[in-house]
């Protein structure tokens, strides 16, 4: 008869083996266990190109907000979300070279731990740096500041388990002249990849997202839109969906301008959404996503949805294109859709949780949420 702490050692054995060979979970089976997301908007991501903060937070409060607690974070939770994106600008708290302010990584860390701890899933990302005229928009010129910058976060966060998420980049536009740079925004894709993949710990598994162009839809599933390569092939294709802009973004008071062919066209914005054709518009840009990537394997995270609620917009017209946006992202199987939301009046203009009061300025987006 073998001897116990023999059995013992053997049976661990056997277990660590068994463990180490169990499937992991693929990229399309990750997205549909995330559910349905919420975006802690306008906080986090804050920005002021002109102004220095001299605290985290002063600019994550720099538009109104208040500071998160955990508490506050994890009220979410019970209305169904299983997801929250934390939208991160880093560029008020890295240098000219990339490296990160100590205080500013350990505020997100924080966060990401409350977010996690609880079983949720967290996407981190690159936010507002991106935008027109900040450090990113500069594309390959500042290649080394992103690597950097990237190589910091993914080595502060390489232990964590797979319930974080990193994605590349938000809505980044790149441009040569009239057209889009395509290359370029695959080029930082690629190094955000292999930055990531080579730092060690979990990071070699842990699932990744790929910024599409724009944040748009349409640009990400155009023919010139490329995919980098990933040695496991975990990853999957972000962008934003509010279409019609018309409808979505466009402020009521001022209508909707573009030029073309010497011609300038005046759209006036829309405020009501639920005809039959807006449902097709809807059901045709989900089949063109599935198309150009669930066919291909690879799933698709939508992490802003939304849609402009203190400019006249009618209330059950915008319930309605929430509702179809999340039910609709249901019935595919690997896309998964983030509400985008500012939170307090005033601190932004998609408003729909009062985290500070842990109520809902319609209560039926709530009762929604909570149903699905």
């Amino acid at each position: 008869m073998l001897p116990i702490c023999l059995i013992l050692v053997i049976g661990i054995s056997i277990l660590i083996i068994v463990l180490s060979l169990r499937k992991k979970k693929t990229a399309k089976e990750i997205v549909n266990e995330m559910g349905i997301g919420w975006n802690l908007g306008n906080t986090f991501d804050c920005f002021e190109k002109s102004k220095k903060f001299n605290s985290p937070d002063e600019q994550i409060t720099a538009w109104g907000n208040i500071i998160p607690t955990k508490e506050m974070i994890l009220k979410i939770k019970k209305y169904g979300f299983k997801t929250i994106r934390l939208p991160v600008t880093w560029m008020h708290f890295i240098d000219e070279s990339g490296n990160v302010n100590s205080d500013w990584m350990s505020r997100v860390k924080e966060v990401i731990e409350w977010i996690i701890k609880d079983k949720m899933y967290c996407i981190l990302n690159v936010h507002h740096d991106g935008v027109n005229g900040n450090w990113l928009s500069e594309g390959m010129k500042v290649k080394n500041k992103y690597i950097n910058l990237w190589s910091q976060i993914a080595e502060e966060f390489k232990n964590f388990n797979d319930y974080l998420i990193f994605e590349s980049m938000n809505e980044v536009k790149f441009q040569i002249g009239d057209k889009y740079d395509f290359l370029t925004l695959l080029n930082l894709n690629q190094l955000f990849i292999d930055t990531v993949r080579n730092s060690g710990g979990k990071n070699g598994d842990r699932l990744l997202l790929i910024a599409g162009m724009d944040g748009n839809a349409d640009l990400t599933c155009s023919s010139e839109y490329s995919i980098p390569i990933d040695p496991i092939n975990k990853f999957g294709v972000s962008f934003n969906y509010y279409v019609p802009e018309k409808f979505t973004l466009e402020l009521d008071s001022a209508p909707w301008t573009y030029e073309l062919e010497n011609v300038t066209y005046e759209v006036i914005s829309m405020t009501h959404w639920g005809e039959k054709d807006d449902y097709e518009e809807m059901l045709n840009n989900f089949e063109n996503i599935k198309k150009t990537f669930l066919d291909k394997q690879i799933p698709v995270i939508i992490n802003e949805v939304g849609v402009l609620t203190e400019e006249k917009k009618e209330s059950k017209s915008i319930r309605e294109f929430l509702f179809s946006s999340f039910l609709l992202s249901i019935d595919y199987d690997g896309i998964m859709v983030c509400l985008w939301d500012t939170s307090k009046k005033g601190a932004g203009d998609m408003n729909f949780y009062d985290k500070e009061n842990d109520r809902w300025y319609d209560e039926k987006i709530g009762d929604f949420f909570t149903k699905i």
